[in-house]
């Protein structure tokens, strides 16, 4: 029975999560697509005021470009002479219609709204979208995140052959020589298609293993509202993903518990012998002793549970587990201080007594980590953030969860400033700290304000005078969030950053993220604090370091001279001739070569500081060429250029087989900024 409730709390706990990242996830798709409807709006109106009109549009990391088509369809006017190939129309909406597109391995959304006689269409590279907004988020060990229309066709997939297909007649045609059982994932999108929201476990195939093994999972799902249609958002992970560490820690947990039960009744026994029989007492301490010190050793043992989705299980039970153990510890330490108080100092008796009594102590502190957790080190890739932009999708997301009691107000004294960071991390910060606030604000209502300025070194150095604030900035943005909330004494304030410190009841938050917020605004080089008046409201401040025009073409040239020799290899020419133009534009030497035989050729003629190779050149592992001339150029800087970071070449990084890895598409400044931090370390 207890197994069964432990079970079925843990399970509907990892569900709430998957639920908790689907709802996320939607919420920031929803976001986007509604900033390219308005930019889709906006050129549309200017064509339909002026029909000779050949409108233009800014290029950044997913808007590719923007077209004219005329009443055939046909493509008349490319603002930057991107062409496509149709694949299939996703959704049709009363203003917009939206259309699958590729061009090799790169895959398009193109958004199109009439506008008199032609047709404007908004070119969106949804790789890009995908790669910034959904690949980096992890569901368990093997899942994933996939988008599909309300007719069950995949517009979004970590696999790209499953782009533009429906979910079971695809299949069907790809695998028509193998005999899939799929009745069980059409249940699952009839439910999808029924319902807006939900959790449900079946059986499908993992797509990437070769023998289609028939598997157990769990998918969580949310429709994503589209004009007057939906796009289905679901996370799909294997359902022992999550039931293996459920079933692991309640084995560890029971075996932990029963062990200190047995000590400690071994314990008791011990100290009643001991008060009868004051001759023996010397050695039936000793023995007391022995158990506490094997109670400390299992004790430590629960930090072996410190790990992944372990943390939320766990945090469930500590509470009660804690509670308990310490009813246990308090006879201990009564009876110690008891034995003290009637033998003499200095006999063996009282010795052995008070040894007893600290041993329990530590004990005590042992408790109080029993549910100590950490998170894994997550691969992340930094780049170049537009802080205003940034504000302007928190605020959106924090709109989402905003109550109407509740007023949002933004102040924004920045001027285009931006930060070297990740922009999914920051965002998380914000939003998490926002959240908060509005927690903190409560039923009665209130004000929230976001604020953005920039302050000079100067400010952090005597707001953290203990620490030592880089002289390599010389400014920083200040974002600030505000609510008049309850507020916080200075008690609390002393340990609001600590892991697993809480304010809340148990069960309705880990403590774990402000802590995950200083971390991650630590590792920008940037600093977090707060400041708080009981009654009158709270005010978290974030600063991170202004990426300066300066600074930010010293992080694209990371201060090498022109002897930098580059050797980039890739079977896609495109990718080379861009590399060679950027490269070349900042003064370094710069080979590059599509086939394997060449790439060997080129590294016998000359010698070359830094190797960055495709992930599968002409087919093969660009990881093992690397190992295999790892000993014979030993001084050179190893890169590999990936679509997604596998498993492979993680571990790989992390045994010196490679450098580094970036993620496609590469520019000069990922480059360059990969191979400036492989360098330093």
């Amino acid at each position: 029975m207890v197994w069964k409730d432990y079970r079925t709390a843990m399970m509907d706990s990892q569900t709430r999560q998957m639920e908790l990242v689907v709802q996320s996830t939607a919420d920031s798709i929803r976001v986007l697509l509604e900033e390219y409807a308005d930019r889709l709006d906006s050129i549309a109106e200017k064509v339909a005021a002026d029909a000779g009109l050949r409108p233009t549009v800014a290029r950044s990391d997913t808007i590719r470009d923007v077209w004219l088509e005329n009443s055939n369809g046909e493509v008349v006017y490319s603002c930057y002479e991107l062409s496509a190939v149709c694949d299939v129309l996703i959704t049709r909406t009363e203003k917009i219609s939206y259309w699958q597109y590729h061009s090799g391995d790169e895959h398009y959304l193109v958004m199109k709204k009439k506008a008199g006689g032609e047709t404007v269409c908004l070119v969106v590279d949804a790789t890009v979208m995908y790669q910034q907004l959904i690949s980096e988020i992890h569901v368990g060990t093997n899942g994933y995140i996939m988008i599909k229309n309300d007719d069950n066709l995949v517009v979004m997939h970590p696999e790209a052959v499953q782009w533009g297909i429906k979910v079971v007649e695809g299949r069907q045609r790809i695998y028509k020589d193998r005999t899939l059982d799929l009745s069980s994932l059409s249940e699952l999108l009839r439910a999808q298609q029924e319902e807006e929201a939900g959790t449900l476990d079946y059986y499908s195939y993992w797509w990437t293993d070769p023998s289609l093994p028939r598997v157990h999972k769990i998918s969580a799902f949310r429709h994503l509202k589209v004009g007057d249609s939906f796009w289905i958002v679901s996370a799909v992970v294997d359902y022992d993903d999550l039931y293996e560490p459920v079933q692991q820690s309640f084995v560890k947990v029971v075996f932990i518990f029963g062990g200190v039960a047995l000590v400690l009744v071994l314990f008791m026994f011990q100290m009643f012998r001991l008060q009868e029989r004051d001759r023996r007492s010397a050695t039936e301490i000793s023995d007391l002793k022995t158990l506490n010190q094997t109670l400390e050793e299992l004790h430590r043992s629960e930090e072996s549970l410190a790990h992944g989705q372990r943390l939320q299980m766990m945090g469930t039970l500590t509470g009660g587990i804690a509670h308990e153990f310490n009813n246990f510890l308090t006879p201990i330490t009564g009876y110690a201080d008891l034995i003290m108080a009637d033998a003499d100092p200095g006999s063996e008796i009282y010795d052995n007594a008070m040894e007893i009594s600290e041993a329990a102590q530590k004990a005590q502190e042992v408790v109080k980590q029993i549910s100590s957790m950490s998170r894994k080190n997550v691969e992340t890739v930094y780049d170049a953030v537009s802080v205003e932009g940034l504000l302007h999708r928190t605020r959106k997301l924090v709109e989402t969860n905003c109550p109407k009691n509740v007023e949002l107000c933004e102040e924004n004294a920045l001027t285009g400033e931006c930060v070297l960071g990740n922009a999914t991390q920051l965002q998380q910060v914000l939003l998490n700290i926002s959240i908060n606030a509005i927690h903190a604000i409560g039923a009665e209502g209130g004000e929230l304000t976001i604020r953005g300025s920039v302050v000079p070194r100067r400010e952090l150095e005597a707001l953290f005078p203990e620490e030592k604030i880089s002289e390599e900035w010389s400014s920083y943005v200040c974002l600030s969030v505000t609510d008049t909330g309850c507020g916080m004494d200075k008690e609390t304030m002393q340990h609001i950053f600590e892991p697993f410190f809480t304010t809340k009841k148990t069960g309705e938050g880990t403590g774990l993220g402000l802590a995950l917020a200083d971390q991650i605004i630590r590792t920008h080089r940037g600093r977090i604090r707060a400041e708080s008046t009981i009654g009158r409201g709270t005010t978290f401040y974030v600063y991170l370091p202004v990426l300066e025009q300066q600074q930010e073409r010293e992080q694209l040239q990371w201060g090498v001279d022109s002897k930098l020799r580059i050797l980039a290899a890739d079977d896609n020419n495109k990718v080379l001739d861009l590399l060679d133009k950027d490269l070349s534009a900042l003064g370094l030497s710069v080979s590059t070569c599509s086939r394997r035989g060449e790439l060997r050729q080129l590294l016998e003629q000359q010698p070359f500081d830094v190797l960055a190779i495709d992930e599968s050149l002409a087919g093969s592992s660009g990881v093992d060429f690397c190992m295999a001339i790892r000993g014979r150029y030993p001084g050179m800087t190893r890169i590999v250029m990936t679509n997604s970071p596998t498993r492979e070449i993680v571990d790989a990084r992390s045994h010196g087989v490679i450098d580094g890895y970036i993620v496609k598409p590469v520019s000069a400044s990922t480059l360059l900024a990969q191979i400036r931090s492989s360098r330093k370390e």
